[in-house]
Parts: C-alpha cells; sequence; structure tokens
C-alpha cells in the first residue's frame, strides 16, 4: 500500500498528485478526494504526459525527481488546458529548461491565451502524428469535445497502452493506483462520466471509431485509478453510457420544505416498484445534485418533484434541472409532481422543461394542494405504477 511512484510497465512510471481533502470538482461531488495524473515515460527522449492542479506542482516535481532529475526531460505532452491539468506546465519549464510542449494546434491556442506571460516552447502535433522516444513511440489521437475543443489522448502501440486524458477517469483519492484494487468504483465512474462527459456523448461515441480496432491492455486516465483489467468490461460499459444508458429503472429526485411533497416522492416511488421497476429516490436538499445526476443517467423514467415556492419550482429542484438537460435526456420518460399551499405552478414549468429538454414522453404533473390525503397518496401510487409500466413496456 503506497502513495509514491508506482510503474506501471517498465520506464512508464505514475507520478502525479492524490488530493485527500478534495470534496468538489467543479460542483461533482468528491467524497472520496480525488487524484491528479501525471505519467512519466523514461526512453531515450524522457517524457511527462499532463501534469497536476495548482498547488501540487512540488508534489509532482518530488515524485519525478525519485526517478530521474527533471531536467533530462524533453517532452511536456498537454493534452487538455483545463487547469488542473495544465497548470503546473511554468513550474515543470523552470526544473526541466530544455523541454518542449507537445501538443493539438487548439491546446497551443489555450495555453497561450491561459497563461499570458507565460513563454511556451511548443511543438503542435497532427491528429493521428507520431512522436518517437527511442524504443517507443506516442500517436496523438485528436478527440475534440471530450470534453474540450483541444483534447486528445496518446496511445504506446508497443504497450497497447492509452493515456485516455479525461475519458475513463472518476475523482477518487486512494494509496492503490489500479482500479481493481478499489471497491466500489461503479458510481463514482459514473458520477464523473454523467457530469463531465456525458452532454457530448456523440463525440465520445466518434472517438470510439476513431481508435476502433487499437490492441489495449492498459488505460492511464487524467484522474483516478488505472485500468489493467477488464478492458474490454470498461470500454464496453463507457459506450453504452454513450450511446443508450438507460436500464428497466426510474428514480425519483424531489425537494420540499414541509414534507408534502416527499410523502408524495415515496408514494410514487412504491408504485413505480410495486410493478417490478426498481426506483432509487433522492432528496435533493441533502444530495449533492451530480449524485442525482449520475442515478438519472440510467434511469429510463426520471419523476422531478418539488413545492410550489413564489409559483416557482423549489430552489433544489430548479437547481437539477440543467443537469438533467446535460444528460441529453431525449430516450427518457419524464414525470413531475408536487405539492403546493394557496397557487400552484411548479409541475407546470417542471412539466415544460421535461418537453423542452426533448424526453420521447412527458406524463401530465400530478398536484396535491397542502397536505397530501389518504386519498392524495393512493393518486401518487397509481401515478407511479402508470410510469413503472411505461418503463416495463419500454423494454417488453
Amino acid at each position: 500500500m503506497t502513495s509514491e511512484k508506482v510503474e506501471i510497465v517498465k520506464g512508464v512510471y505514475w507520478v502525479g498528485a492524490i488530493d485527500w481533502t478534495l470534496r468538489d470538482f467543479h460542483g461533482l461531488w468528491t467524497p472520496r478526494g480525488g487524484t491528479y495524473n501525471a505519467y512519466l515515460i523514461i526512453d531515450e527522449k524522457i517524457t511527462l504526459i499532463d501534469t497536476v492542479a495548482p498547488n501540487f506542482s512540488k508534489e509532482l516535481i518530488d515524485r519525478i525527481s525519485t526517478i530521474i532529475d527533471p531536467a533530462k526531460i524533453d517532452y511536456l505532452i498537454c493534452q487538455h488546458v483545463e487547469p488542473d491539468h495544465s497548470t503546473s506546465y511554468a513550474d515543470m519549464l523552470k526544473v526541466a529548461p530544455k523541454a518542449k510542449i507537445i501538443t493539438s494546434m487548439r491546446g497551443a491556442e489555450f495555453l497561450e491565451k491561459s497563461y499570458p506571460g507565460v513563454k511556451f516552447p511548443i511543438k503542435i502535433v497532427e491528429d493521428g502524428s507520431s512522436l518517437g522516444l527511442g524504443k517507443r513511440s506516442l500517436t496523438f489521437v485528436q478527440i475534440p469535445m471530450v470534453h474540450w475543443p483541444e483534447t486528445m489522448i496518446s496511445y504506446m502501440p508497443e504497450e497497447q497502452l492509452v493515456f485516455s486524458n479525461d475519458a475513463f477517469g472518476m475523482q477518487i483519492a486512494s494509496p492503490y493506483r489500479y482500479a481493481d484494487q478499489i471497491d466500489d468504483w461503479y458510481e463514482p465512474l459514473r458520477a464523473y462520466y454523467s457530469y463531465i462527459v456525458r452532454w457530448n456523448a456523440a463525440a465520445v461515441l466518434k472517438a470510439f471509431k476513431k481508435i476502433e480496432g487499437v490492441p489495449l491492455k492498459i488505460i492511464c486516465p487524467s484522474h483516478g485509478p488505472i485500468w489493467r483489467k477488464n478492458i474490454d468490461q470498461i470500454t464496453e460499459i463507457y459506450h453504452r453510457w454513450s450511446s443508450s444508458p438507460e436500464k428497466e429503472q426510474a428514480v425519483v429526485v424531489y425537494s420540499t420544505i414541509w414534507k408534502s411533497t416527499k410523502q408524495m416522492a415515496y408514494a410514487i416511488r412504491e408504485g413505480i416498484a410495486s410493478v417490478g421497476v426498481p426506483a432509487d429516490i433522492y432528496n435533493l436538499e441533502e444530495e449533492y445534485l451530480s449524485r442525482a445526476q449520475g442515478a438519472a443517467m440510467e434511469a429510463k423514467a426520471v419523476v422531478v418533484g418539488a413545492m410550489t415556492y413564489n409559483i416557482d419550482p423549489y430552489y433544489p429542484t430548479a437547481a437539477f434541472m440543467p443537469y438533467l438537460k446535460h444528460l441529453r435526456p431525449t430516450s427518457k420518460i419524464g414525470a413531475a409532481f408536487g405539492s403546493y399551499g394557496w397557487g400552484g405552478g411548479a409541475t407546470k414549468v417542471l412539466t415544460q422543461q421535461l418537453k423542452d429538454f426533448k424526453f420521447s414522453e412527458v406524463l401530465e404533473p400530478l398536484d396535491v394542494q397542502f397536505r397530501p390525503t389518504e386519498e392524495d397518496l393512493k393518486r401518487c401510487f397509481e401515478y407511479g405504477q402508470e410510469i413503472g409500466r411505461k418503463v416495463k413496456a419500454a423494454f417488453s
């Protein structure tokens, strides 16, 4: 059990940084911390792929220094210019003064605009071009919009290893570097994909086509553990999430002040489950929105609830709706419910949003005034049954 450098294959090392205290990554809930992965290749040309987030440059340089003098580094590969990947290039150039930065044309543009005043010694590489390192080489594949326009990945054919950038990543801080050493990686992977990547799933599918048939033994992402086992399984999961992520299940999300909408939510969930469809439930006041988003990505039916607050949905549910939109939910069933006092409005707003997001089917909303009666809760149960039957019919 170690958090020091790790030799992945002979001469290829993980030298990144671990953030044990990270709890929020651009709005993504990260209860288990996070990692910023960088990889050092020792060959005739010494190469570093990616750097780390602000305040972790020293950790990166210290790890590199246990393997080699950083001044010997020839190439710094910039696959992505978002600050958690690129902030440390300026610091690296101080200790690796002869190094050239290898990046795409858009990468060069973004670096110069992101760090004005820093003189970057840049060499631009084309899509599909290769760089000889000695006994090994790197082939660069541009995968724009997974998840920025300048994004590229680097493939080492001699080891059948890909440095996959944000693809196949997640945020977990661990003393272990491999996914097969970590329990319960599925939900963090799903949360990361749904929050960071899913909004442009079409670009992911294009990227898959570009590397179709390429032999692959190891995937080294920029965040989270390295994949060295069950590669076909992880690529199949990613492909499914990018094409048809829905399973025969539902999710109910809600927010409430006086618990009336909560009672409705649980009655609806019971109705869905009564016809044999699993249904997760999330109180959006207590959960990070990104966690509910991950569940919604795989659900065939998404049921959103909110009390009416000044004619609009109560703010936790209102805040969740953009998360739902970014899932590209065009093959989902949607429904809205909620309680109100002297005047409604929340479910009307939510129903219109579901239609605007182009859900494949949107049910008429269900409203209850003030406290739900036994009859109201029966209606909620039957509403859930209707939703559940539609989910089952979609898979029959």
